[in-house]
């Protein structure tokens, strides 16, 4: 049975709950408390050298960073909803998975993590500012997108579980996501999938 270090709070680790509860994968939950450090305990340093969660374990396979479980995920149960095998449609998933990670985590997660669970000195008020702006000219480009495509790329698939979470989270950075209507029936059409879980489950 696969393994899954996570915590309850991470939306990194939300994706992978999400792709493996809309494939009815079971697999193993292990709490990883970031709040107290248990990421730099030399056990789970030994799994992932960067010490972040989700890790996710396979027998002896060994695998992190969030968006690339979920290609190991779509691949390792394929043929599946999820992960498109045509060159393009692979390609375009790819695309937003590193654009999840290149302009939404960046951003949004940040804001999420800094007004939520940091203590802030007023110098900071200027970077919360900052990852702000950049969060709502993603969400924008989100929201463009999805003026005239119902997913990311053509149906459902791991592009856009990779994407959701942290633009779903974008309040609790006080980050506006309301005036992007496109972009709100996206998480509606998500919120409303067979498998989906939220992420308190």
């Amino acid at each position: 049975m696969l393994k899954l270090y996570d915590h309850p709070l991470s939306g990194n680790s939300y994706k992978s709950r999400l792709a493996l509860n809309e494939l009815g994968v079971e697999y193993e939950r292990v709490n990883v408390d970031v709040f107290k450090g248990e990421q730099n305990d030399p056990k789970f340093a030994a799994l992932n050298p960067n010490k972040k969660i989700p890790v996710l374990v396979d027998e002896d396979f060994v695998m992190w960073e969030s968006n690339a479980l979920l290609f190991y995920i779509g691949k390792k149960y394929s043929p599946n909803h999820l992960y498109p095998e045509d060159a393009r449609s692979h390609g375009l998933v790819a695309q937003w998975l590193l654009f999840g990670k290149t302009s939404i985590d960046p951003n949004l997660a940040m804001a999420r993590y800094l007004t939520r669970f940091v203590s802030r000195e007023p110098q900071e008020e200027q970077e919360l500012a900052k990852y702000r702006a950049h969060g709502m000219m993603t969400l924008k480009i989100l929201d463009d997108h999805l003026k005239d495509n119902e997913f990311l790329v053509g149906d459902y698939s791991i592009a856009d579980i990779g994407c959701y979470p942290y633009v779903h989270l974008a309040p609790e950075g006080e980050v506006d996501i309301e005036c992007y209507a496109s972009l709100m029936s996206w998480i509606e059409r998500i919120q409303s999938q067979p498998g989906y879980i939220s992420m308190d489950e």
